[in-house]
């Protein structure tokens, strides 16, 4: 049977019994060793364990797999390898059958030390799952590359957590904090700009084409109104296209037959329309009406001139039906009224200016959002350790960093507090260290999925396994309270009580009693730990069959 007992790094001290089969470890939840650290890769590597011993193999991570200081993609291990993943290093323990406790006595817990170095077991990793309920292993031939889930929620996670944040990541390894905000910000500023006065350009764009063609169909039509009855009788000389021909938007008016004869304006009657931008698209319509088109069309003949070319229609009276007599033709300049290349640099200035004077406001609040609860914890520290305050104040929502709080809580309870912060060497003695003290009892505890929560003294928890909180309802992060805080419950708060008293005064510092938590009756066994001379002693809850 083998173990991983993390030697060095965040929660030093825990440790994970591996299983028979494929143990995974990355900090995605569905690995059976989570390791929550940005420097551990979703799906770090894997421990294969059979009958021939233990395989390594590293599953493509960011930051690489260590072994014994020493960068490795596959590795037979050895007991007392240590593995480095990130800020963790794990050593890996072979334990032996006469180690595996699997029930628990008064008598085991009187007659065992509770000293320093009391247990070759470590304690389970409080942030992981029981023994008892791991995770689902997977199968040997697991492709070294994490799988890429199906559905399209699943596939955006695995694009953000695989491919875009270990990027950012390393950058944030390199570089500070702020730095990498504050790019980030310049990206936003330059692309929310871009990306919305483009779309808003267009648009406006679009509109003024589609207004300028409707302006030279209606003119169009006007000037066809106006000419038919000339045209009809045969007076094209009263045509008088004077009006629209002073319109500073109007480029061109004219009136021609399907022959291409101007008949108006009168300073070119009789000529040949030709050598404007609009006599290939004029030529294209008066083939069109000898062909039989009845309707006028429009069209734009560059990116600033919109061309109408509308029908004027007499009556034949030989055939004794209508025939296109002439063409209406207008062409409008409408670059007018777009926005040229120096008015679009304004706007774009105008608009990177105030989306940048709201995204440094919002840089500027969210790094004073995310460091200023760090500050408050640095504060509040200083104080605790010179006695002013009991306790650090976890006055701040963000849940990412509630158990910081928690553990920075449980470790100030345990330090000496004084005025000038030195720690003498007769203060540092006085200390007890209840995670080391605690070690053998978690050893015992935790396999056997029995809870147990320990006190000092003066009643405060210094310690407890999640087999406890699930009991009791007691949260872990009540270390470091006293009795009555975190459990608001007298019955409990009398049973502890009367535990200390009866420990104190047993020559095996271990007794019995029984409590209920929720209707549920449980065997409690109360022992001492720790010195001695600290009081220190703890209760283990083993439900009754």
């Amino acid at each position: 049977m083998y173990r991983l007992v993390i030697v060095s790094g965040p929660n030093r001290g825990s440790s994970f019994t591996l299983s028979q089969g494929e143990n995974t470890i990355g900090r995605q939840d569905d690995n059976n060793i989570v390791l929550s650290s940005g420097k551990v890769s979703k799906r770090h590597c894997a421990l294969l364990v059979s009958d021939s011993g233990v395989f390594l193999r590293d599953e493509g991570s960011t930051n690489g797999t260590f072994v014994n200081g020493g960068l490795v993609k596959k590795l037979e291990l050895k007991s007392g390898d240590k593995i480095g993943l990130g800020d963790f290093v794990l050593e890996l323990v072979q334990l032996g059958v006469s180690n595996q406790i699997s029930s628990l006595s008064p008598s085991h817990l009187g007659s065992m030390p509770m000293s320093h170095g009391s247990s070759a077991l470590q304690p389970q990793f409080l942030g992981g799952k029981p023994e008892s309920q791991e995770r689902p292993r997977l199968s040997l031939v697991t492709s070294r590359e994490a799988v890429e889930p199906g559905d399209l929620p699943g596939k955006l996670q695995f694009i953000f957590e695989e491919k875009i944040m270990p990027t950012f990541y390393g950058m944030m390894m390199k570089s500070e904090y702020r730095s990498i905000v504050a790019i980030l910000f310049a990206c936003l500023v330059g692309i929310s700009v871009v990306g919305t006065a483009m779309p808003m350009q267009d648009l406006a764009e679009k509109s003024v084409i589609r207004e300028s063609m409707l302006r030279a169909r209606a003119l169009a039509r006007e000037v066809a109104d106006r000419a038919l009855p000339a045209i009809a009788s045969h007076a094209e000389s009263q045509i008088d296209l004077s009006v629209l021909e002073n319109d500073d938007s109007v480029r061109l008016v004219a009136i021609v037959n399907t022959n291409l004869q101007i008949i108006a304006p009168q300073s070119r009657l009789g000529q040949l329309f030709g050598g404007a931008e609009e006599s290939r698209f004029v030529g294209a319509m008066a083939k069109a009406f000898k062909d039989g088109k009845e309707t006028g069309e429009g069209v734009l003949i560059n990116d600033h001139t919109a061309v109408f070319i509308e029908p004027i229609k007499t009556t034949d009276a030989r055939q004794i039906k209508s025939q296109v007599a002439g063409m209406a033709i207008v062409s409008i300049d409408f670059s007018g009224n777009m926005l040229q290349s120096g008015g679009l640099g304004v706007a774009y200035g105008v608009g990177f200016v105030v989306a940048g004077i709201a995204a440094f406001l919002a840089f500027l609040i969210i790094t004073r959002l995310s460091f200023k609860p760090y500050e408050v914890l640095n504060d509040d520290l200083d104080q605790v350790l010179r006695g002013e305050l009991p306790r650090v104040t976890h006055e701040f929502k963000m849940e990412e960093t509630a158990a910081l709080w928690t553990n920075v809580n449980a470790t100030v309870q345990r330090l000496p507090k004084g005025g000038n912060q030195e720690f003498t060497a007769a203060a540092t003695e006085s200390t007890v260290d209840w995670d080391q003290e605690l070690l053998a009892l978690r050893a015992l505890c935790d396999p056997a999925q029995q809870g147990f929560v320990a006190f000092d003294q003066a009643f405060m928890i210094t310690g407890m396994n999640p087999q406890f909180e699930e009991i009791s309802g007691i949260r872990l992060e009540s270390v470091g309270q006293n009795v009555q805080q975190a459990a608001r419950d007298q019955a409990f708060g009398l049973l502890i009580s009367d535990l200390k008293e009866r420990i104190a005064s047993s020559p095996s510092r271990s007794v019995m009693d029984e409590f209920e938590f929720s209707g549920v009756a449980y065997q409690v066994i109360g022992v001492g730990v720790g010195p001695v001379s600290k009081g220190g002693f703890a209760a283990v809850f083993k439900r009754k069959e």
